[in-house]
């Protein structure tokens, strides 16, 4: 299994801490955003690929041993164009992780043994449950089979989930016509199942206030506040 960490994005409302850096590799409590999300993935994976965008010149020497794809014209496209991008040169199982999203060994752990037990080419995606619809959400059928995906109500995207390698040509095609579009519209457009991620092991950070929320959260995160400039 590859994990594909998307970093392309400017991470625009998180102001000073992004000013030169994409939001991933932000500080976050003596340690970057990048380095605590290696920190779970590489037990489980055998191979990461980090696409970046926005500031990547200034950030490749703190990417370690992964392979990088950038693009370029990051400002022209949403992150579906960055996981297309990534799936044109994988040939696996493929562990998607927002850039800005940090979650727990137990939470990637529960979403691989979904994985695992998955009918033959159904992938995976993470949802916080609940009806809500201030973040992007998913819903599903009685199944639990993904119908939709967007500004919509229904259960938070948790930002992490596996698509499957038999889905990961195809996926790669129909992104390209939603390349400015947000990359969660494959989940729906192919076999997809949603697996509970517990809120208490997830964090997602969008603007300052959110570091404070992680470094009280998670315990692979550190508890000090001192870097946290809100």
């Amino acid at each position: 299994m590859r994990a594909v960490i998307l970093a392309a994005g400017e991470g625009s409302r998180m102001g000073v801490h992004t000013e030169d850096r994409p939001k991933a590799f932000m500080d976050l409590g003596g340690r970057t955003l990048y380095a605590r999300q290696r920190a779970v993935l590489d037990e489980y994976v055998d191979d990461v690929t980090v696409v970046l965008g926005y500031a990547a010149d200034n950030v490749r020497d703190e990417v370690g041993a992964a392979d990088v794809v950038v693009v370029e014209d990051w400002d022209e496209y949403d992150n579906a164009e960055s996981l297309r991008r990534a799936l044109q040169v994988v040939d696996d199982d493929v562990l998607v992780l927002n850039g800005d999203v940090i979650v727990t060994e137990q939470a990637l752990e529960a979403l691989l043994g979904a994985f695992a037990r998955a009918p033959n080419g159904r992938s995976v995606v993470g949802c916080i449950r609940g009806d809500q619809e201030e973040s992007t959400a998913i819903r599903c059928d009685e199944a639990g089979v993904v119908t939709d995906y967007g500004m919509i109500r229904g259960h938070q995207h948790a930002g992490v989930g596996v698509v499957d390698r038999s889905t990961v040509g195809p996926a790669a095609t129909y992104l390209a016509d939603h390349r400015k579009e947000w990359y969660p519209v494959v989940y729906p457009a192919f076999a997809t199942e949603a697996v509970d991620i517990p809120r208490a092991h997830h964090v997602e950070i969008n603007r300052p206030q959110d570091k404070v929320r992680a470094m009280r959260k998670l315990p692979m995160v550190a508890t000090s506040e001192a870097d946290v400039e809100i």
